[in-house]
Parts: C-alpha cells; sequence; structure tokens
C-alpha cells in the first residue's frame, strides 16, 4: 500500500518502522518543522506542511497533499480537523477528523455522549469561570477532579485530581495558567480502579478489543506529576467482559449514526457497583498503541486499511498481555525542548536489529554516526515492550530488556508491575474480565 503517515510533534513516527517493515511505502507529512529531528536516519524524511501559527494550528499557506494519491492516510494525532477532513474526502482516513477532535478537545459534549449512550458518569459540573468554580466547592465541600478543554493543546498536568475541596481552592488560580484559562469541568471524584477499553470500530462494528492499566504518575507509589503514562499494561478481552459490556459497547449506535472508524478508548473508573465513563480517546494512545501492535498478529498496515475502509479486519493475536514502560532523561517530564542533550548515547538497542526497533517505541532519538543517540526534543527517549502468555512472563522479559539498555541519567519507574498487577487482580475478582 502506499500511505500517508500525519504528524505535528512526531509521536507516530515510530508507526512509519513498523509499516515499513511490512513492505508498504509511507510518505510522512509533518506539520511542526522543529520536530523534524525525531527518528531521523530512521524514517523516511518527512515532507513539511506549511502552517500559519499567528492564525490558527489548521491554517495552511500551501495546499494540503493530494490524498488522493494513497491507498490510506493515517494522523498520529487529533487536532487537524481540517487537514483529516480533506483527507477523508479523498481516501480512507484513519485517526483525526471533526468528530475525533469533538470527541477529545470537549469533555462536557464527551460526557454528554457517554451518557445519551447509557453510560454512568460520575457528577460533573462545567465552568468558564473560576470565581463560580471556587463557589460551588466552597458550597459542596467535595473532592473533585479538575479537567480543562483542549485537548491536544493542554499538558498532563493540566488535569488535576485533588485531594480535597481546600486542596483544590488552593491550586485552583495556577491550575487556571496552566491551562491557559480554558474553559473546563469540574467532575466528582469516584474511589475506584482505572482501566480503558479500546476497540476498533469499521463503521458497524468493535473488533480487535483490548484493555489497559497505565500508570500516569511519573514516581514509584504514585507520586510526582502526571505524565499521561510511564508505563502499561495491555490485555485481550473477550465481547463478554463487563468492562466492555457496560461501557464501550454501548456507544455503538452512536458511532454507527456518525459513521466512525478508527480506534477508539473509553477511560473509565469501576467500583463494586457501577462502571463510570471519565473520557474517550479517538486515536492511537501513547504508550499503550505501541503495546497493542506488539501483542496482535495481523498486519498493522492492513488492520488501518481494514477498519478505514469499512471491512472486517483480522482478530488474532501473538500474546494476550503486552507491557511497556518509559525510560527517560532529566528535565523530563518537563514539556521543553532539550537542545543541551542532543547527542546522548543510547545502547542496549541495536537500530540495525528492525525485531529490537519494533519492539521499542521510540521518540525522542535518532539514528547518527552508525549509533542511536537522544535527539534533544523532550527527554522521553524510548518504551521498551515485552509480550507474553501471563502478566509475569511479559515483565520477566521487559525487566531483561530493560537491564540491556544504558542512557546516561536514565530514569524509570520500577513498581508498574507490582502495580497493574494488583489492578489487574481487583478488576479480575469483581468478575469484570
Amino acid at each position: 500500500m502506499k500511505i500517508a503517515l500525519n504528524s505535528y510533534s512526531g509521536y507516530g513516527a515510530w508507526f512509519i518502522l513498523k509499516l515499513i517493515s511490512e513492505g508498504h511505502s509511507v510518505d510522512y507529512f509533518l506539520s511542526e518543522p522543529k520536530y523534524l529531528g525525531v527518528l531521523y536516519g530512521l524514517i523516511p524524511e518527512a515532507k513539511l506542511l506549511d502552517l500559519d501559527h499567528r492564525r490558527s494550528p489548521d491554517n495552511y499557506r500551501t495546499g494540503l497533499p493530494s490524498y488522493d494519491k494513497y491507498d490510506l492516510s493515517v494522523f498520529d494525532l487529533t487536532g487537524r480537523k481540517r487537514q483529516a477532513d480533506h483527507s477523508i474526502q479523498n481516501c480512507p482516513t484513519i485517526g483525526d477528523g471533526t468528530f475525533q477532535c469533538f470527541l477529545e478537545d470537549d469533555r462536557l459534549g464527551g460526557l454528554k455522549l457517554m451518557e445519551e449512550a447509557g453510560i454512568s458518569v460520575p457528577p460533573y459540573q462545567s465552568f468558564t469561570d473560576v470565581g463560580e468554580a471556587k463557589a460551588f466547592v466552597k458550597k459542596t465541600g467535595k473532592r473533585y477532579v479538575f479537567k480543562p478543554d483542549g485537548g491536544q493543546d493542554q499538558a498532563a498536568e493540566s488535569t488535576y485530581v485533588s485531594k480535597d475541596a481546600e486542596d483544590l481552592l488552593e491550586y485552583f488560580d495556577k491550575l487556571e495558567q496552566i491551562s491557559k484559562g480554558a474553559s473546563f469541568i469540574l467532575q466528582e471524584f469516584i474511589r475506584g480502579t482505572e482501566v480503558s477499553v479500546e476497540g476498533w470500530f469499521n463503521g458497524e462494528d468493535f473488533y480487535c478489543l483490548n484493555s489497559t492499566l497505565e500508570e500516569k504518575k511519573f514516581m514509584n507509589d504514585n507520586v510526582g506529576p502526571n505524565t499521561g503514562c510511564s508505563g502499561n499494561l495491555v490485555f485481550t478481552i473477550s465481547p463478554d467482559a463487563k468492562i466492555y459490556k457496560q461501557g464501550l459497547a454501548k456507544v455503538k449506535p452512536i458511532l454507527q449514526q456518525y459513521g466512525f472508524r478508527g480506534m477508539i478508548d473509553l477511560n473509565t473508573i469501576v467500583t463494586e457497583d457501577n462502571i463510570y465513563g471519565l473520557e474517550w480517546t479517538p486515536r492511537f494512545g501513547y504508550d499503550a498503541s505501541a503495546t497493542f501492535i506488539n501483542m496482535y498478529a495481523g498486519g498493522f498496515g492492513e488492520l488501518l486499511k481494514r477498519t478505514a475502509r469499512g471491512e472486517v479486519p483480522e482478530q488474532s493475536w501473538k500474546a494476550e498481555f503486552g507491557v511497556s514502560v518509559r525510560l527517560s532523561i532529566p528535565p523530563y517530564p518537563t514539556e521543553m525542548r532539550m537542545p543541551q542533550h542532543k547527542g546522548i548515547p543510547i545502547k542496549g538497542i541495536d537500530p540495525s536489529d528492525m525485531q529490537t526497533l519494533l519492539k521499542t517505541y521510540l521518540y525522542d532519538a535518532y539514528f547518527i554516526k552508525n549509533h542511536l543517540e537522544v535527539a534533544g526534543y523532550s527527554g522521553l527517549v524510548a518504551c521498551p515492550i515485552e509480550v507474553g502468555s501471563s502478566i509475569i512472563e511479559a515483565f520477566g522479559k521487559l525487566e531483561d530488556t530493560v537491564k540491556r539498555i544504558q542512557i546516561p541519567d536514565m530514569q524509570y519507574r520500577t513498581d508498574i508491575q507490582k502495580s497493574v498487577t494488583k489492578r489487574y487482580t481487583e478488576l479480575d475478582r469483581m468478575g469484570l474480565l
């Protein structure tokens, strides 16, 4: 196939390696020139799209790609609905679009869609003014989760789980600054086990069901800043699993109505009595999608194509469990470029061995002088991935893999196995799997 891979910050550049390994021809379109170095030397040179950022991140000075020349167009993140809708009109497209941006960016709209589908949600209230929100919290005295609108424009730390009402009141002004004054919701805190369920939807039905338990905090024992994901466990589930039937399955008629095609994830919190929807991810999930790809037995390109074309994809697995952990260097997890760290050597990942590269989700890295080095963007260097027939087997392999990788000042969590295994056991005990 001839495939267009569309990216904004290079997050999906690693997918190009997988697609090329399957024999596909890939053109890489990048709309942020400052990320040209991501995976440089490992993938085809990016074709830059000229954006006018002074007006809008979705406004292009030059014409968009001629997508009618491609068999498939893939977007690695939501947020460029004009470009994605143009692609949808010209070839099978997956990963972004007007509906995907709505689900990702409009917190209130996403929750209302859950309610329309019959999915339980924690009590919530939407706000555009921090003063009104403070008065609301003072009146109720409850514990809330602060969630701003804005999707990919928001940093991971802009979502905040307060310890209590007083904690949120003291932190409100800083949250307004971090979230850039965006509208937001306050969602009542529900104590339970957080788990997400993903399905690939071809316009009619779900396929390739899987679930993810990820640890979002940077440090062991779930302390420190929110990174989005510091490590994960991905596992296959059946259509009979309660976490699917009482959540994601309920949105099928609405997705059929919208003609949605692609991957979609419902993040939930589960208790002894209920399953509550929290938010949607209608795109690739980082780093869970790379883990999923290593578990999937079919061709990745074929899965994308068949889903985007409304066909039935293959449903077969190499392994039931997949695990990954983020390897980074300081000052990660701050959202800043690190040109002073450009050139730090990455040892233990053989760039000449495609199988090794496909088992390692790479981001802040490039290939130069016959070896891998840090590219100097964020410090999120790599995520080694292993799979197995059990959680213990997969993590045993991962531990050996991480020991072989050497990066000066490398940092990563060492308690991912303990934490996600505890959560998985709890889900199993409740009969949800």
